[in-house]
């Protein structure tokens, strides 16, 4: 939101520098983003805090200011209304709109606003449309109460607000043409058409305009969360919208519509007949008790009943005295008989983020200021010995960063953006998220569930800055959504993940370097469950589906500690790689549970090496695309003697075997020597035997033994 340092002094006494102002700001929780020269005076642009839809015009900054200095707000002209019969029907069909008003004006001899008087719409980087347009900028800007004007001629019967029905369109303000609108969206309506989306924009077929003579002027409170999910489900976001999903103050709404009567009156328009009020909503009165002393104590300031009082009264709480001088009329259901409890009501305007003890001791933290509040260290032992998960830490830290890793941080939330990307749709494990209310920023509205979008988003980055050798690493959470778990929401899954693209490491003496593959992280994963001693394995049969179209079906495998699936390793899906414009860079992953890391370490017992060498042998198969390796192992694993060790691929010739791509893969296969040696027929014999059922399992398929 950009503010005209000079308009914000009309509300409120600011110090006589910018700098100090920026200071003044950003201490009380506005943050200034930017200072530069606006259209008529020095402009701030601040950031405001998702949860107060009261911050967003200059009297709810003006209102933070004088929590902290003192000096009262000064708010401008508003013009009395006086309710009763309505000057035009208005039907309220949904809870969602708790209060609803309509004033009727009529067009006299219009004139233009001043200059002086549009200064917060030029700050905001707003022209100027004609008075009635700009009367109602200028009420939301400075009072920050969204009001509507309808050109009463457009008018087809009574005004209705409703939820929107299926097939129906609108015609949304700055579109080329109607649109057709999903079912549960509020409208508001008239006998033919749709005149606005509640809370969100107004339509073209109801706009006022220069000829406009008459019009009924709509102020309202609507539902912050129906208005958020008609924002989002339209794609459509306005200054309206801003402020009503964070929480708009119904008991304002009356006052919003004064401010663009009195704007309106000057600008040569009159009021015909009374304003209707409809909704009968009322303040539900939220009393929350608070014990001084406690609060002193907390704050470590002396805080007294008269400061509490006068702190908070600046934000607009109402203060009692202490028990036993309560209000009478003031519910007291669940607070504490105290002779140090004052009881304080709540403002509408603050309803949507005050409701328990600790946001009221915020309100006087922020008042007194925290750079003013006493600032001690904890007491703390010297020599703390590391704990278990530190020194695991440590150990997997070891060996990342001997293999040249370097550590990230990524943020815990992204946008809907960065799933679609992934291409996860409806039915995919990843699918289903934990979503944030009110997000400042949509980038920002989820929580993590996995954390490969973020690595591979963090070689995206890399490669545009035409850096490609890439091995990063981080500790993260991942959130995931869980009716059943301890906060009812969600689990948390601590992980460690890491990614490569481009080499495993710096050129060796020869000036070669191995290309960084999912062979490169199983050697990772052998080495950390060496330095842990954890009995990690990697396994290829039956891969969790969490990675399905996420890494290569047929160059990944999954980590497993004993029979509990702890994580997995993989090249990055094309369809991804793609997604994310990697080009031919085919980076590697790398996603570990961090509790697996923490199991107890496996006892290492000293086994005497025997006199005799392992025993190796070669076998070269051909396999037809569409075939893995992972299938050719799981048959020699399955027919192996218990004498076998394992056997890994040790070299590939990709080629053509009448006109069809082919690829020769050398299969290393180790085998224990046993306590008096192995006879080479022994051996032989056994290669034939697991060559023979290679082949009657999977020649159908195409695969033969390469001479």
């Amino acid at each position: 939101m950009k503010l005209e340092i000079d308009v914000l002094r009309r509300y409120i006494q600011l110090p006589s520098s910018t700098s100090e102002i920026r200071h003044l700001l950003d201490d009380v929780g506005v943050e200034v983003k930017r200072i530069e020269a606006g259209p008529t005076g020095e402009t701030l642009t601040v950031e405001l805090l998702a949860n107060r839809g009261d911050h967003y015009c200059y009297e709810g900054v003006a209102r933070e200011v004088s929590g902290r200095t003192g000096d009262g707000v000064t708010r401008p002209p508003v013009a009395r209304l006086e309710t009763g019969a309505t000057p035009w029907p208005v039907n309220i069909e949904t809870e969602l709109c708790p209060r609803y008003t309509a004033t009727l004006l009529v067009r006299g001899e219009q004139r233009d606003l001043s200059r002086e008087e549009l200064r917060p719409l030029l700050a905001a980087g707003l022209a100027s449309v004609h008075p009635v347009v700009d009367s109602t900028n200028l009420a939301n800007l400075e009072l920050g109460q969204p009001t509507h004007a309808f050109d009463a001629d457009t008018l087809d019967g009574a005004i209705t607000v409703r939820l929107s029905r299926a097939g129906e369109k609108a015609w949304p303000l700055f579109t080329e043409e109607p649109i057709e609108i999903p079912a549960g969206i509020m409208v508001i309506a008239d006998n033919s058409k749709i005149l606005a989306i509640a809370g969100v924009i107004g339509c073209e077929e109801s706009k006022t305009t220069e000829s406009t003579t008459r019009v009924l002027l709509e102020s309202a409170g609507f539902d912050p969360v129906a208005v958020r999910k008609a924002s989002r489900q339209l794609g459509i976001h306005t200054d309206s919208s801003a402020r009503f999903e964070r929480g708009s103050d119904f008991a304002r709404v009356l006052e919003g519509a004064g401010r663009v009567v009195h704007l309106m009156e000057r600008a040569g328009w009159h009021r015909e007949g009374l304003t209707g009020d409809h909704g009968g909503w009322t303040d539900p009165v939220r009393v929350v008790g608070l014990d001084v002393v406690d609060a002193a104590g907390f704050l470590e300031y002396p805080l007294t009943e008269e400061e509490v009082r006068d702190r908070l009264s600046r934000y607009g709480f109402e203060v009692s005295g202490c028990w036993p001088d309560w209000p009478e009329e003031w519910p007291v259901d669940g607070v504490e008989r105290d002779r140090h409890t004052v009881l304080v009501r709540v403002p509408p305007s603050r309803l949507w983020d005050v409701d328990k003890n600790a946001d009221l001791v915020e309100e006087l933290a922020k008042s007194i200021g925290y750079n003013d509040t006493p600032t001690r260290l904890p007491n703390v032992d010297r020599g703390a010995i590391p704990s278990h998960r530190e020194r695991v830490r440590e150990a997997a830290e070891e060996v990342l960063l001997g293999n040249g890793f370097y550590e990230v941080i990524t943020n815990g939330f992204h946008g809907r953006d960065l799933r679609d990307k992934l291409g996860i749709t409806e039915g995919h494990p990843l699918f289903a998220y934990v979503e944030t209310e009110n997000a400042l920023e949509r980038a920002y509205s989820l929580l993590k569930n996995n954390a490969l979008a973020q690595a591979v988003e963090a070689v995206a980055a890399n490669l545009r800055r035409r850096q490609d050798e890439i091995r990063a690493y981080e500790w993260t959470r991942t959130f995931h959504p869980d009716a059943e778990a301890a906060n009812g929401l969600c689990t948390e899954r601590h992980v460690l993940w890491a990614v490569a693209a481009g080499h495993e490491a710096d050129p060796d003496w020869t000036g070669r370097q191995r290309v960084a593959d999912a062979h490169f992280f199983a050697g990772l994963i052998r080495e950390i469950a060496t330095a842990l001693s954890v009995p990690l394995t990697l396994r290829t049969s039956e891969l969790d589906g969490t990675f399905e179209g996420l890494l290569h079906p047929g160059r990944r495998a999954d980590v497993w500690l004993g029979e509990q699936r702890v994580g997995a390793i993989g090249e990055v899906h094309p369809t991804v790689r793609q997604a994310f414009k990697l080009g031919k860079v085919r980076p590697v992953y790398l996603e570990l549970d961090e509790m697996a890391l923490q199991a107890t370490p496996k006892a290492v017992a000293y086994e005497e090496p025997s006199v005799h060498h392992d025993i190796v042998r070669n076998l070269a198969f051909t396999l037809p695309r569409g075939v893995y390796a992972s299938q050719v192992l799981a048959v020699v694993a399955d027919h192996a003697p218990g004498w076998f060790e394992g056997a890994t691929v040790v070299d590939r010739f990709d080629h053509e075997e009448d006109g069809v791509a082919v690829s020769t893969l050398t299969f290393e296969l180790r085998f224990a020597p046993g306590e008096s040696g192995r006879t080479a027929d022994e051996v032989n014999a056994t290669c034939e035997h697991l060559v023979d059922v290679v082949v009657r399992r999977l020649g159908d398929a195409g695969v033969r033994l390469r001479a």
